[in-house]
C-alpha cells in the first residue's frame, strides 16, 4: 500500500527491442503507450464497443448547461475499474449526464471487458467526440481519472502483459485544448496527483486531486472496491446530493479519519515490522477553483442535487412511517413537507432540461433505491445527508413563506 510507484513507461514484453526497454520515456513526454495487438476477434469487439460508446453520446441542448463526463480507469486492477464504474454512475446522476457519459477501463486483469479499453487512442477519441458535441460557451466537461501515479505527475496506463504508458498533466491539458473544451472539472485519484493543479490553474477549470504533488494516496489494493479518495468523494459524499465542493470538503474529513486509523495501525506494529513498512503520511488532497468555473458548475448540478435530496427525504420518510426513523430526524409530517418541496423544485428545473414529470419521479425513486442499498454500511453518512436536505428544504420554505 505504501510503496511509491517508480513509474517508467517501458515494458519488458517479448518483441520489443532492448533499446526501447532501456529508455525511461520512449514518448518524449507525449501521451502514448507501448502495446501488443489484441487477437482479431477481441480487437473487433473492442473497436465495436468504443464505437457504440461514442455513437451513444447524446447531443447538447441549446440554452441548457449540459455536462459531458469522461471517466477512465487506466490501470488493470479491479479497484480502479469498480471506482470508475461507480464514479461514472454517480457523476452522471449528479450532473444530469445520463447519455452524456463515457466510462473507459483497462479492465480487471482478466475476463471479458465491460467497458471500452482505456487506451490512449480511445481516451483521445472520447475527448474529441465530446469536443465536437458541446457548445463551449455553455457546456461543462468533467474528467475523472483513477490509476497509480508517479512522483513526476505521470498517471500509469497499464494492461498487464499487453500495454503500458503514461498520461501526464500537460498531456491532458493539451488534449482538452485541442478539442476546444473550455469549461471543465478535472478529478484525479492517484498518488502525487497534485501535479495536475499547476497546468490547470486557469479561470475555467476546477481541479480536485487525491493527494498533494509530493504525497501518496491510499487504498489502491486490488481487493478493495474503492481507493480512499474514491470511497470518500463518490461512494459517501457525492451520493448525498450536495454540491461538488461540499462533497469534496466532506470527503477530506473522511480521508483524514481513515488515514489516522491507518497510522494508528502502523504505530501499533512491532518495531521490526514498522522498520520495513514506511510510515503512512497524510495524502493531503488538493483543489484549485478557477475564477469563472463555479457558476456553471452550480447550474449543471442543480437538478441532480434536488433529485438526490428528494430521494434522501423519501427514504427518511419511509423509515419514519415504518417506525424506524433515522436518528435525530423529526416526525413524518415535517419530512413529508420537505420531500414535497424538493420534488417541486426538481420538477421546476426539469422543464428546461426536457425531462417529464415521469422522469423526475423515476429519478427520485432510483435515488431512494440506491440509498436503501448503501444505508447498512453508511448509516451516519445517509442520516447526515438526509438531515442536511431537510434543513435546506425547511429553510427555503420558511423564506418563501416570509
Amino acid at each position: 500500500m505504501w510503496k511509491r510507484l517508480a513509474f517508467a513507461v517501458m515494458i519488458s514484453l517479448g518483441g520489443f527491442s532492448a533499446q526501447a526497454q532501456q529508455e525511461q520515456d520512449p514518448f518524449g513526454g507525449q501521451f502514448g503507450a507501448l502495446e501488443i495487438a489484441l487477437p482479431p476477434g477481441e480487437a473487433t469487439d473492442s473497436a465495436e464497443k468504443m464505437g457504440a460508446a461514442l455513437a451513444g453520446l447524446a447531443p447538447q441542448r441549446k440554452g441548457v448547461p449540459d455536462t459531458y463526463v469522461l471517466v477512465a480507469s487506466l490501470w488493470n486492477d479491479p479497484v480502479f475499474e469498480n471506482e470508475a464504474k461507480e464514479a461514472g454512475a454517480i457523476l452522471a446522476r449528479h450532473f444530469d449526464a445520463e447519455g452524456r457519459t463515457i466510462v473507459l477501463s483497462a479492465g480487471k486483469g482478466g475476463g471479458a471487458r465491460a467497458y471500452p479499453a482505456a487506451t490512449p487512442d480511445n481516451f483521445q477519441a472520447a475527448i474529441g467526440k465530446i469536443g465536437r458535441l458541446i457548445d463551449p460557451r455553455e457546456d461543462l466537461v468533467v474528467v475523472f481519472i483513477t490509476s497509480h501515479g508517479g512522483p513526476d505527475g505521470a498517471v500509469g496506463v497499464q494492461e498487464k502483459g499487453r500495454l503500458q504508458g503514461a498520461l501526464r498533466p500537460l498531456n491532458l491539458r493539451q488534449s482538452l485544448q485541442q478539442a476546444g473544451i473550455r469549461s471543465k472539472v478535472v478529478i484525479v485519484s492517484a498518488c502525487f496527483s497534485g501535479n495536475f493543479i499547476p497546468p490547470f490553474n486557469d479561470p475555467d477549470t476546477l481541479v480536485l486531486t487525491a493527494a498533494a504533488a509530493d504525497k501518496t494516496s491510499f487504498g489502491c489494493e486490488p481487493s478493495r472496491d474503492f481507493t480512499y479518495f474514491g470511497d470518500a468523494m463518490f461512494n459517501h459524499a457525492l451520493r448525498g446530493g450536495g454540491s461538488l465542493l461540499s462533497a469534496y470538503d466532506e470527503a477530506l474529513g473522511l480521508i483524514t479519519k481513515w488515514e489516522g486509523d491507518l497510522h494508528r495501525q502502523w504505530d501499533q506494529m512491532p518495531g521490526a515490522q514498522r522498520a520495513s513498512a514506511p510510515e503512512p503520511a497524510p495524502s493531503n488532497p488538493q483543489k484549485n477553483v478557477g475564477d469563472n468555473i463555479m457558476p456553471l458548475v452550480e447550474k449543471a448540478e442543480a437538478y441532480g442535487a434536488e433529485i438526490a435530496c428528494a430521494g434522501h427525504l423519501a427514504f427518511a420518510l419511509d423509515r419514519a412511517r415504518s417506525s424506524r426513523p433515522l436518528k435525530g430526524l423529526p416526525n413524518d409530517d415535517q419530512l413529508q413537507k420537505a420531500r414535497a418541496a424538493a420534488e417541486t423544485r426538481a420538477a421546476a428545473l426539469a422543464g428546461p432540461l426536457q425531462h417529464t414529470q415521469q422522469d423526475v419521479a423515476r429519478s427520485i425513486a432510483a435515488m431512494s433505491a440506491t440509498i436503501v442499498q448503501i444505508f447498512p454500511g453508511q448509516i451516519e453518512t445517509v442520516t447526515a445527508h438526509a438531515a442536511a436536505c431537510l434543513a435546506a428544504s425547511t429553510s427555503r420554505m420558511t423564506a418563501n413563506a416570509g
